[in-house]
């Protein structure tokens, strides 16, 4: 066996003729330990994936469908529902990751689609020409 050490989806490929076998017994997953870990995953895989898909037309919808399918997929179809809330977390950092990932290429395609090309500088005002206080005595 030998480790692939892909950006994304890495693992390990068999290097032998042998059909590969089955395990007896059932394996504990944790992919996480904590939500800040499906965060910083959620935004390396979407930046990388990015880079994957930057030959497609990306749009703003695409990305929210593709989301959404996404989200469908692990809490419905691979019956993420079933784990409860770590289930619905897991498969709402699925649609965050693939959503920010059709976004990311997207705005690699169009480099200027989320920046106005000239915004009004908008600044805290004084605010002591705002104090006047009035007093009811």
């Amino acid at each position: 066996m030998v480790y692939d050490n892909l950006p994304v989806h890495e693992g390990y490929i068999a290097l032998t003729p042998k059909p590969t076998g089955y395990l007896q017994s059932s394996i504990w997953q944790f992919p996480f330990k904590d939500v800040g870990e499906i965060m910083r995953k959620a935004d390396r895989y979407s930046a990388l994936g990015a880079q994957k898909i930057l030959h497609k037309k990306n749009t703003p919808l695409k990305a929210l469908t593709h989301g959404l399918w996404s989200f469908i997929r692990h809490y419905i179809l691979k019956l993420g529902f079933l784990d409860g809330w770590p289930g619905f977390v897991i498969a709402f950092g699925n649609f965050e990751g693939t959503f920010y990932r059709y976004m990311r290429a997207y705005e690699l395609q169009n480099q200027q689609c989320l920046k106005p090309e000239s915004a009004p500088v908008i600044g805290r005002q004084n605010s002591t020409a705002h104090a006047e206080t009035s007093d009811p005595t």
